[in-house]
């Protein structure tokens, strides 16, 4: 199927979401057809097929280079591979049949074009800019732009609020995970894949328990949705892995992110996402507590026992 097939066949809310996402001055829905909006999307891809690089990952691009020269079997790879590649459909850089995955005819050649002129050596600060980005919403959920800033030195990032915005509104790849609202007369920087802002800051306790991950943790969260760093989140994947298609492990990961994320503690939900599957539930359940916490500023459960019980030993200390 060629991208202009898919725009034919799909539904016109669908592609103009796509539509208005990637075009810089998108038309109003009602006066715009399909076939308006492909010639667009397509026209502005052969002029500057940059975008389809910037639209993902280092791991991404990759993927679209393998695939220039050979269709992909979706066979035989675990839930990091499906999620590069489910990012890269969504972006509607590369498409499915049954048992394969492929890059549309009529992109191929701005495809081409883009990976000419792609530099993996300069494009791997703004990667790693991205996902520390999306890996701190995904740890944090939501936090006050200051409190963002301030966070990003940790990994020196350095950029102000205007700087910030700025960088976010030109950046396609971070608007579909990433938003600035204005809450309370307080601006937040919030996460789209879960936007639930709201609860965590009504829940949220008030005192600031700093527990920040390193460089590399930040970005594996960021682009995998995972510690992968952490041992035992690390072999809770490889169980995953032996006993579910990577969607399906997609997810249950993304309902215990939330469990976890509003520290809901509630054994019939958990149970749920379990699919009432006993062995599951007990995988679970046991790394429940290494995953953020949102309400008490992203630290895990684990986390979260380990500087209580630092607390009471200076206590004792100076007792």
């Amino acid at each position: 199927m060629s991208l202009k097939e898919y725009f034919k066949e799909n539904k016109k809310e669908d592609i103009y979401a796509y539509y208005s996402w990637i075009i810089p001055k998108p038309k109003d829905y009602k006066d715009i057809t399909r076939e308006e909006m492909y010639e667009e999307v397509i026209s502005l891809l052969k002029e500057e097929p940059e975008i389809i690089t910037e639209l993902g990952t280092v791991e991404e691009v990759n993927i679209l280079k393998g695939l220039l020269d050979e269709d992909l079997s979706k066979e035989g790879y675990g839930y990091l591979e499906h999620l590069l590649l489910q990012n890269l459909k969504s972006n509607h850089l590369i498409m499915e049949d049954k048992d394969r995955y492929y890059i549309p005819k009529d992109l191929i050649n701005p495809v081409k074009m883009a990976i000419n002129i792609y530099d993996e050596k300069q494009y791997m600060y703004k990667d790693i800019t991205d996902s520390v980005f999306t890996g701190l919403l995904r740890l944090y959920n939501v936090l006050l732009i200051e409190e963002f800033i301030t966070r990003l030195k940790e990994y020196n990032i350095l950029m102000d609020k205007e700087g910030l915005k700025k960088y976010l509104k030109k950046n396609r790849r971070l608007n579909k995970l990433i938003k600035i609202v204005k809450y309370k007369k307080e601006e937040y920087i919030i996460s789209l894949e879960n936007d639930c802002y709201k609860e965590v800051l009504a829940i949220r306790t008030k005192e600031n328990l700093k527990c920040l991950k390193t460089l590399e943790q930040v970005i594996s969260i960021g682009k995998y949705k995972l510690n992968l760093f952490n041992e035992k989140i690390f072999a809770f994947l490889n169980y995953l892995e032996m006993h579910l298609e990577p969607k399906y492990i997609d997810l249950v990961l993304n309902e215990m992110f939330v469990y976890a994320g509003l520290d809901i503690n509630d054994d019939g939900v958990l149970m749920a996402i379990s699919d009432n599957i006993l062995e599951l539930y007990n995988h679970i359940n046991g790394i429940i507590s290494y995953l953020p916490c949102w309400i008490f500023w992203g630290n895990s459960l684990e986390e979260l026992k380990e500087i209580s019980n630092n607390k009471d030993k200076k206590k004792k200390r100076f007792s």
